[in-house]
């Protein structure tokens, strides 16, 4: 089992520029981001899958509250 990743806020930032352009991400954009980024390829994946689960349910929350 691996250790959970405590990403830069560099890294935070651009993950976060590319989830408001595309909120999935696959094949070389993937790659590079990764590779740009320091990270593996699973550690991208891995933290959009977490990012689509954080913007789907903050949605759910504010459609509750109107």
């Amino acid at each position: 089992k691996r250790c959970r990743t405590i990403f830069a806020p560099y890294q935070l930032q651009r993950l976060e520029k590319a989830f408001e352009r595309q909120q999935y991400v696959a094949g070389e954009e993937r790659r590079q981001l990764a590779t740009g980024l320091n990270l593996t390829e699973t550690q991208v994946k891995v933290w959009f899958q977490n990012r689509r689960i954080r913007f789907s349910k903050h949605r759910l929350k504010t459609a509750n509250a109107l």
